[in-house]
This record gives structure tokens, sequence and C-alpha cells, in this order.
């Protein structure tokens, strides 16, 4: 092979790789659009129904950790200030030795605001809880239950749609007549 046909075939190699090059990137698939973050929920009411679903669940789990029952844990529904709350709440009873016994429940959940644009969709909500069929105990085991406790406690609770489900992230009480 001849120096001159040596260099046109070297000369023909770089340019089929340089037509490689400008032409392979017009080959390669349009990137996928990225999908436009959905509702979670289509309304208010399917969105409180879900929530009151959730704080009913964690009430049960409540529950079942005054029974003594290490199962369904409800910290399983808390976090933020929530869960911090449950878990300093904890502390205060261990710490004076008190006992909270009986059993509460969600006696009305009226949905309040809901935001539904974003992907984290928040829910604020008053709960109504009855807990006159709870009491508080010493650490001998006497009733040191406020006499003037109202059956019902009034809570705002506020909810946020994480990972296909809510989770509770503020309980705070509320002076609401509606209970």
């Amino acid at each position: 092979m001849t120096p001159h046909r040596t260099a046109l075939h070297a000369l023909a190699g770089i340019s089929a790789a340089l037509l490689m090059v400008t032409v392979l990137p017009g080959c390669t698939p349009e990137p996928e659009p990225t999908p436009t973050p959905t509702a979670a929920f289509a309304s208010e009411e399917e969105a409180f129904a879900a929530a009151e679903e959730v704080y009913r669940a964690y009430n049960d789990a409540g529950n079942a950790r005054l029974r003594g029952e290490e199962s369904p844990d409800p910290q399983d529904f808390l976090i933020a200030t929530a869960l911090e709350d449950d878990i300093d709440g904890l502390e205060l009873l261990r710490t004076s030795k008190l006992q909270l016994v009986g059993e509460i429940s969600v006696a009305k959940f009226v949905g309040q605001n809901a935001d539904l644009t974003s992907s984290d969709a928040q829910v604020v909500s008053m709960v109504c809880l009855d807990v006159s069929a709870t009491h508080v105990l010493d650490s001998v085991g006497t009733d040191i239950t406020p006499t003037d406790r109202p059956p019902t406690l009034a809570q705002e609770v506020t909810m946020v749609f994480d990972d296909g489900a809510y989770l509770i992230t503020k309980q705070a009480e509320t002076e609401a007549t509606s209970c």
C-alpha cells in the first residue's frame, strides 16, 4: 500500500468518525418529559376522608398503647412537632410517675382546610376527642384526674400527605365550641 493510499484511508476513517460524531446526537432519543406533579386527591372531601381514616387509626394505636400493647405504635403516624410532643408527653408521664388509663374516642372529625395543589398535600382539621373514659393515676394507683376536666377536648390537627399516606405534623388544643 502506498503512502498516498494510506493517507486516503486515514482521511476516510477520520471523515467517517467525524460524520458519526455529528450525526449520532441527532439519533439519540428525546428525553422523556418530566411529569407535572398531580394533586394527591381529586377533592377536599376525598382528602378529608383519607385524613380522618388515618387519624382514627392513630387514635386506635394510642388506645392500644394505653392498654399496654406494643403494636400498633401511634408514633408511626407522627412526624415533626407532633412526634416531639408525643415523646415529651410520654417522658413527662414517666418522670412524674403518672399513668393514663382508659380509652379515648374520636367524637367528631371536621376538615377545615385542604391544600391539594402541592405534592405534599396538607390538611387541617378540628378533632373532638371524648376523654371521659380516661383517668390519670398516680404512682400508687390513685385516680388524680382533675374533676373539672371537660369530657371532650378539641384539637386542631395538621397532617401532610407524604409517600402515599397522611402523617400528623401538629396537634394543638383549641377552644372550639362545637365539640
